[in-house]
């Protein structure tokens, strides 16, 4: 085992957006039928459940300001209390909505404002179908960022993957169903780059116990010290305290001598 000290322009911190469909087959179309179900809230809060793996993929909500029905008053304090930060707050997408809810392990970070696409809810449609994502097209919430459309009938909160829609209060929530509703998530994962180099006279030795002759306690052979070999298999990284921080493995071993140089490149995601 060798060590070696390691510089700070050994050290490389980059950040990349991977995107991904959000839902299978790149759109929701899920059905009220046999193939959604009632989250056990109300009528008001349903999930709908995709009709080809039978799995959640988002949750319809209807919300009202004012009104004889109580479950979607609730709906409209709790989106209000999420986005406001004042459940007795008006919310920008009007008095009624009706509100797209992806499931959380769907989108991952966030919904990449951009990808998303609204048919249908109940017959309640926004036109048009999409957000505007220019820089001065975002504003701040509570709930974070904030599009909206040229009609303000569609409002996108893409990092609590919520989208509210206009209208379409007085009709019975029960019977609301996506349609055509597309979505890719986004996700930023930062990446930590340490470079090892290894130069042509660095670690040529090894402390391995067949290096030595355990009976003279010299070199086994006169060709480790003239002309020795190694294969580098691990890289571990250490703190000044000696403590192993990381382990890396490389695919396969890294002959080395003192004709040969390596350049390790380790890559920790978090």
């Amino acid at each position: 085992m060798s060590f070696k000290r390691l510089e700070p322009e050994d050290f490389l911190i980059s950040t990349d957006a991977i995107v991904a469909p959000a839902f299978a087959g790149g759109s929701s179309n899920p059905t009220q039928g046999g193939t959604a179900a009632n989250s056990g809230i109300s009528l008001d809060y349903f999930t709908a459940f995709n009709g080809t793996d039978g799995r959640g993929e988002l949750s319809i909500a209807t919300g009202v300001k004012t009104g004889p029905v109580s479950g979607s008053q609730a709906v409209y304090r709790q989106f209000a209390n999420l986005i406001q930060g004042n459940a007795d707050a008006d919310l920008a997408v009007g008095t009624t909505f009706q509100a797209v809810v992806i499931d959380r392990q769907r989108f991952k970070q966030s919904i990449l404002p951009s990808t998303f696409r609204c048919g249908s809810i109940g017959g309640v449609a926004p036109n048009p179908t999409h957000v505007a994502t220019g820089s001065t097209d975002v504003t701040f919430t509570d709930a974070g960022r904030q599009f909206k459309n040229s009609a303000n009938s569609l409002f996108l909160y893409p990092d609590i993957g919520v989208a509210l829609i206009s209208g379409g209060g007085s009709s019975s929530p029960g019977t609301y169903t996506p349609a055509n509703i597309t979505a890719d998530s986004e996700e930023v994962i930062t990446s930590n780059y340490v470079f090892i180099r290894a130069r042509n006279a660095e670690f040529n030795y090894s402390q391995n116990p067949t290096f030595i002759d355990s009976t003279t306690g010299g070199v086994r052979y006169t060709d480790f010290i003239t002309a020795p070999q190694t294969f580098i298999t691990t890289v571990g990284l250490y703190n000044d305290s000696g403590d192993l921080l990381a382990v890396a493995k490389l695919s396969k071993p890294l002959k080395k001598d003192f004709t040969k140089e390596a350049l390790i490149r380790i890559k920790l995601d978090f």
